[in-house]
This record gives structure tokens, sequence and C-alpha cells, in this order.
């Protein structure tokens, strides 16, 4: 297996989730503590397929921020530039959903350490020095001026050691609105080379109309149209969009697509009830980046990164822990999920 260098920029959260799985708030009397967040779900699922990587974060420097630091280090993420601060750790609690009720995220991250932080040039100068890929999404933007300035001086010096960059769109409402997206994301698009998203992204931060729909086969032409209709205005060497049919909190059909070299490739999609909702497109992000270092032909490379939007879908937690010869058995004709013995 080819190994290159990936750095990643983002905010790592506390997680934090009742203790019984789809109990409420309300209900719950203990919850089980853990970290996740986007950049460093994508980093860690690449350290964990053996590639070299590094996370650049801000954390407090108390208990939480160490043990927020040995979850990175515990899948072989550097964290040699992880910057600990007074402050406090940005947090969210999950609900998962059940049948007919949807999952319910709640965020309390507003002045956290890594919203504050501004990282010095030498930091960015270093972390690119033979890197080959940087990991960002439309998260982090919304977080901050500061986040905003820390991304456009990052991308610039991305750009001048010829980094690959993959941006995220992941638009969240709940923390800053659609004219703020997309005013942002305008100003870095032309040096995004990998853009990964899905057809809400892509509505709500460029315009792109279209009817919902709950056939699987219609949203895949729903999603090759936005494919189409984003890239009409800019350049990518790669598309990825991640394909949902959320029949309802606990089963899905997941898929994804990528555009390359302006030809689609649509892979397996997998009908699985849902143990954990979040982290699945990270993973199919984490999977583009291992076939494109690894040189696998399109075909391949939608074929693992939709398994591994699926096999996530099927543990607790943000990050997927499985290894490249379980994602490729996950995502053959005859797996039918036997006791392995």
């Amino acid at each position: 297996m080819k190994k290159e260098k990936i750095v990643g920029y983002g905010e790592l959260l506390l997680r934090l989730t009742p203790s019984i799985h789809s109990q409420l708030i309300d209900q719950a009397s203990s919850l089980n503590l853990s970290f996740a967040g986007c950049e460093s779900n994508i980093i860690s699922s690449l350290s964990n397929l053996g590639h070299d990587t590094n996370m650049i974060t801000s954390l407090p420097d108390n208990a939480l921020g160490k043990s927020a630091n040995r979850f990175l280090k515990s899948f072989g993420v550097s964290t040699d530039d992880v910057i600990f601060i007074n402050g406090r750790i940005g947090t969210y609690f999950i609900e998962h959903g059940a049948s007919i009720r949807a999952s319910k995220i709640i965020y309390d991250r507003l002045n956290s350490c890594f919203s504050k932080e501004k990282i010095n040039d030498k930091v960015w100068d270093k972390v690119f020095n033979n890197a080959s890929y940087y990991v960002i999404s439309g998260i982090t933007p919304s977080l901050s001026k500061q986040c905003q300035d820390n991304i456009l001086k990052s991308i610039r010096i991305a750009k001048s050691n010829k980094v690959k960059i993959l941006f995220d769109l992941n638009f969240r409402r709940n923390l800053w609105n659609k004219k703020e997206a997309s005013s942002f994301i305008l100003k870095i698009i032309n040096d995004i080379d990998i853009l990964i998203g899905n057809v809400g992204s892509i509505s709500d931060i460029f315009g792109y109309k279209y009817k919902p729909s709950n056939n699987f086969s219609e949203l895949k032409k729903i999603t090759k149209d936005a494919c189409e209709f984003i890239s009409k205005d800019f350049s990518f060497d790669l598309i990825g969009l991640t394909i949902r049919n959320q029949i309802n909190a606990t089963q899905n059909q997941v898929g994804g697509l990528i555009k390359i070299n302006n030809n689609y490739f649509i892979g397996k999609s997998f009908k699985l009830d849902i143990i954990d909702r979040l982290g699945g497109g990270d993973a199919f992000s984490a999977g583009i980046i291992h076939g494109l270092i690894n040189g696998y032909d399109p075909g391949k490379i939608i074929g693992f990164s939709n398994s591994c939007f699926a096999i996530t879908q099927t543990i607790k937690g943000d990050v997927n822990y499985f290894n490249e010869e379980d994602i490729f058995e996950f995502g053959s004709d005859n797996y039918s999920g036997y006791i392995k013995r």
C-alpha cells in the first residue's frame, strides 16, 4: 500500500450520547463520552487505513483536551502540532433516532478555544512540507472570523506546496446561513481540487433546485444533475457526492457517485439498519483519498468509498475503524453478514 502525508484542520469536539441507544436526552441519566469532528473523522479513518496523517486543531489545556488528544493518537494521527490553550472544548450532544423519529444534534461550541486560535504561518509551512492532501470542510469557517482567516492563509500555503485540497461542503444551518456560507466558499472554490457533498449541500450553497424523492434510482439521477449543475461554473479534479435514501431514521439505503475526467462512476449501494447516523460521509471522503493515493481506477474508488460510507453506519461512533480488507469484503457481492470463524 502506498502512503502519503495528509493534513487536516478542524475542531475536535466532545461527543456526548445517552448511554442507552436511541434514548432522549430528557430520559438519560448517564452519557457516553467520545470525540468527533468532520476533519478529524476523515484524518483518523485515513490513519487507520495506514496513511501518515497530521491534525491541526486547538484543545483546552485540561483533562478533556488531553483525552481528546489521546483519542487522535489512538488511531496513529500525529498530534505534534496540536495547540493547547486556556478555554473550553466544543461539545455536541446526539440523540439517536429510531423508526420515524429523527436523530437530533445539540451544539454547545460557541467561543471554543479552537474558534479563537490563530494558527502561525510557521505551523502551516511545516505541516505542508511533503504533504499530498489537505482536508477541510464548510463547518470550520462557520465557527468564527478567525477560523476563516486560518483557512484562507492555509490554502495559500498549501497551494504553494502543491498540496491537493479536499473540501467537504458540509453546510450546517445551525451555525451560519446560506448567504454567509456561499460568500465564503466562493472565495476558496477555485482552489479546491476534490469537492465532497450531497444534493442538499449543493442546493443550500449554490441554489440547485430539485424535487425530493424516496426512490434511490431517482436520487442517483438527481445527484448526477447536481454534479452537472456545479460543474457548469467550477472545475475540480474530482467531485464526490453521497446519496442517501432515508426510509426512516433506522433504515437507509446509501451510496454515492464520483465525477472524474468528465466521466461518472456510481458504485454499489447498500440497504442497512443504521446504528450511528454520523460519520458516514467522512468515511466516504477518506475512501476517496485512499483510493487516489493507491492508484485505484475510478470504479474501484467509488466502490471502496461507498463501502466505507455504509460500513461506518453499522458501528457506534464517527470514525471508520475498519481496515482495507474488511471494507473490500463488505463491498463484495457475496457478503451476507455471516459469523466469521
